[in-house]
């Protein structure tokens, strides 16, 4: 019962993700196109959403990356984005297994392709924004409380190849042929850390990634 959730509760996610998506990047072709490069800097509060669930909380991080969007002169952009995302979770002592707090850290390359849809106020332009993105985890590290950072070892049990959506909004201030673009973003990771069932945990365990980022990134204008 619990499964048949989760799979529903990923499609309902993926079909929101992707409607709005797709409808964008239909209209935003035309002749008045604006092209953008620019790097970026998100702060990050990451999770994990899990079933069965646990103690935890949030794990701060810093990710840099680098972007170009295409833009239409009117309504609609498209922008895709290479980042270094740092991610991860704190799992909570728990009391029952003799366990103590644990930080888990994981270092992933992703790819975001995202549809914005915007109005602009003179220099002013307020937006949404959703998608889709690939990734590949490249490296972990498990730390326990009071002790030092360990590599983590991966197995044939864990997901290295991660897909999701994302979605959010912000403002873009246009200075000149620069644009300052702040912006609050939430992704969900769709694809697991590890296959549910492993024979250390005969029940199934379903962790997905979660992150809330607060971003900044300054464009350039290419086109006149």
């Amino acid at each position: 019962m619990q499964k048949a959730k989760h799979k529903i509760k990923r499609l309902i996610l993926l079909f929101w993700g992707i409607s709005p998506f797709c409808l964008i990047m239909l209209s935003s072709t035309g002749i008045y196109a604006q092209h953008y490069v620019g790097v970026k800097g998100s702060q990050g509060f990451n999770s994990v959403s899990s079933l069965p669930d646990f103690d935890k909380r949030a794990l701060k991080t810093f990710s840099p990356g680098i972007l170009y969007r295409y833009e239409h002169k009117k309504y609609a952009a498209l922008q895709v984005e290479m980042n270094y995302i740092n991610k991860g979770y704190i799992k909570m002592i728990d009391t029952i297994s003799m366990t103590p707090e644990t930080t888990y850290r994981i270092a992933s390359f992703e790819l975001p392709l995202m549809a914005q849809g915007f109005i602009r106020f003179g220099m002013f332009r307020p937006y949404v924004t959703g998608g889709v993105f690939v990734g590949y985890v490249l490296d972990r590290n498990v730390q326990v409380t009071g002790e030092e950072s360990q590599k983590y070892v991966f197995d044939e049990y864990d997901r290295r190849f991660e897909y999701g959506i994302t979605g959010g909004g912000g403002l873009g201030i246009e200075i000149y042929r620069f644009e300052i673009q702040a912006e609050c973003r939430y992704h969900y990771n769709f694809s697991f850390l590890r296959n549910p069932s492993t024979p250390e945990n005969r029940g199934n365990r379903y962790i997905n990634s979660t992150q809330l980022m607060f971003s900044v990134s300054l464009l350039y204008r290419l086109s006149k």
